[in-house]
């Protein structure tokens, strides 16, 4: 497989020119190489993780390792991260905002996964792009509907607030949905499932009466190693993939 068109592969479908100015979407460690054989796909990069990058030819992330300019390679987590792939001659993309607008990513997979209809973006950016998805859920109650998000994303846990006895109208934002909390007051969902929302916003959903379903950022976000890996083998029956789904919640205790 060659480098230059596996990433035209993505680009095709998650083109890069659609990320947000602030984003960091697309190559971001380019290597001395052009035959591709063995990929590694996470949402993020951790450096517990980094022992397995050694004979990876390709790491794709959600989230990008670099965001803002770098001032100086020290011997942070990231830094090392950095210098290793810079070592071992790997080449490193990221799918992120470029990933989310696309009814082809997260879209696509809640809406299948949960059979929702009458679905659109829930938030909008045009016609064709937008974030998350809403939509109406067919008879399933808050709890079940809660389990179900679990289980395909493969959640370590979920945090259920039940502010109402309606379950029909959802709205899912992956990863944080912070930033659209006045979009989702105004749209008035009957339940909202998202996750990094603080203390006042879950308030202010109560207040609402707004159903909220949280889960950790990473998991509501797992479903981009699956999707990513399809759309690999698609075009490129023979690679091999190396699938990660390692979470900053990993070591978190339920009592």
């Amino acid at each position: 497989m060659k480098k230059d068109k596996i990433i035209s592969a993505i680009e095709s479908i998650f083109p890069k020119e659609h990320a947000e100015t602030w984003d960091n979407s697309g190559l971001i460690i380019d290597a001395d190489k052009e035959d591709i054989n063995k990929i590694y796909l996470s949402v993020d990069l951790l450096y517990d993780n980094i022992n397995e990058l050694d004979d990876v030819d390709m790491v794709i992330t959600h989230h990008p390792l670099i965001f803002k300019g770098i001032k100086e390679i020290d011997m942070s987590a990231s830094s090392k991260l950095i210098k290793h792939m810079i070592k071992h001659d790997i080449v490193y993309y990221s799918a992120h905002t470029s990933f989310d607008i696309q009814r082809t990513g997260f879209y696509k997979f809640y809406e299948d996964k949960l059979g929702l209809i009458n679905t659109d973006f829930a938030i909008k950016v045009d016609d064709d792009l937008g974030y998350g998805i809403a939509g109406d859920l067919n008879d399933m109650d808050l709890v079940s509907l809660a389990n179900r998000i679990k289980t395909i994303n493969m959640a370590k846990y979920v945090q259920v607030y039940k502010n109402n006895d309606k379950n029909t109208r959802i709205m899912i934002l992956n990863g944080s949905g912070k930033d659209f909390l006045d979009n989702v007051l105004e749209e008035r969902p009957d339940t909202l499932i998202t996750s990094d929302l603080g203390y006042h916003d879950v308030q202010a959903l109560r207040n609402a009466k707004i159903n909220l379903i949280m889960q950790d950022h990473n998991s509501s976000e797992s479903a981009f190693v699956n999707i990513m890996e399809e759309l690999i083998k698609k075009d490129f029956e023979d690679a091999e993939i190396i699938k990660n789904f390692s979470s900053f919640t990993d070591n978190i205790e339920i009592l």
